[in-house]
């Protein structure tokens, strides 16, 4: 099965989609097939990753649109069905980035209450709620041969539609900025996962039975990689403030810095990874990232006829050296994990 990582946090702000398109990207360019799941209703990484033309082609109509996205593979859902459409299974190609994907679809959040009454039903030890809750790992048996890499973008928020998300994962990186309201939700986090993994692992057996008594072919991981599936957390590089012709940095924001470390040490209960959780610096590229978006492109692959212009080149060079640091660490880190 092609390994996974979900770029998740419940904080919105903090470069998420940037940072998961743009590392799917770097994985395709080291010889990887890759697929981007989008699951925000926002479909950031749809819009980012495909071009107008693709964009408009599935979401122009909205009578024709759902069938199009990850809604068509899981529109059995909404019938009362638990399985998914793979006639329906049809991701598309971005060029410029070298992934595939599966589009989001605004009306992702209908699907909010059925799988919160599926998860229900998983904790009751029920087979249909089980099969529902586990629909991505469903998916990725069903695709297994065809990727090396699953990248999912999970929306800020600590619902039903990302924790079945994170049910069907291996590993998860959460992305940070310097404020406040991250280090809540570095808290937020480990307290959502620590409730849902008992829940887990109290309907489980009876769901397991109840699937096989019925001669459905369907292994209810256990443990579900995720309960050992963060990997770290990357930081949102900050703008700084000049004074009397030297950098400062902002008092509050390196305060909140600082305190990251200490935060993320509860979440570091949900790995078995040795060493520091940091995986580095995410540099805060302006202008260039508006650029990309309207270019549809990663940030390494933007060029002058996209509109580079005087400093921007040499700064481009550096924003994709520290990218890829970062990048790098994130893969060694996925890699070990699930090589566990």
């Amino acid at each position: 099965m092609a390994a996974s990582v979900a770029f998740f946090n419940n904080k919105g702000g903090v470069g998420k989609t940037t940072l998961a398109c743009n590392y799917a990207a770097y994985e395709a360019s080291q010889g990887n097939e890759v697929l981007i799941v989008d699951l925000d209703p926002q479909c950031n990484s749809t819009q980012l990753v495909l071009d107008d033309d693709q964009w408009d082609e599935i979401y122009e109509d909205r009578r024709t649109s759902e069938p199009k996205t990850v809604m068509g593979l899981l529109r059995h859902f909404r019938g009362g069905e638990a399985r998914l459409d793979m006639g329906a299974w049809n991701p598309i190609k971005g060029e410029r980035f070298d992934v595939d994907v599966l589009p989001g679809h605004p009306s992702l959040s209908i699907l909010e209450d059925l799988l919160s009454e599926a998860w229900s039903g998983l904790k009751a030890g029920g087979a249909a709620g089980a099969r529902r809750s586990l629909w991505l790992r469903a998916l990725r048996e069903e695709i297994e041969r065809k990727y090396d890499l699953i990248v999912i973008d999970a929306s800020p928020s600590l619902g039903a539609i990302n924790r079945s998300a994170l049910v069907g994962s291996d590993t998860f990186v959460t992305p940070m900025a310097p404020d406040l309201f991250s280090l809540y939700a570095l808290e937020n986090i480990t307290g959502w996962f620590e409730r849902w993994i008992k829940e887990y692992d109290g309907g489980r057996v009876g769901a397991q039975e109840e699937l096989e008594a019925i001669g459905y072919e369907l292994k209810i991981p256990d443990p579900l990689p995720i309960q050992h599936g963060f990997v770290g957390y990357t930081v949102q590089q900050y703008v700084s403030r000049s004074s009397g012709g030297e950098v400062r940095q902002t008092e509050a924001y390196e305060q909140h810095r600082r305190e990251i470390p200490k935060r993320a040490r509860s979440l570091s209960r949900l790995s078995r990874l040795d060493g520091s959780p940091d995986l580095g610096t995410v540099p805060n590229m302006f202008s260039m990232i508006p650029l990309a978006q309207s270019c549809h492109s990663p940030i390494a692959g933007l060029q002058k006829e996209d509109g580079l212009r005087g400093a921007q080149i040499s700064q481009q060079q550096r924003y994709v050296d520290q990218l890829q640091e970062v990048f790098g660490n994130i893969a060694t880190r996925v890699a070990e994990a699930v090589a566990d």
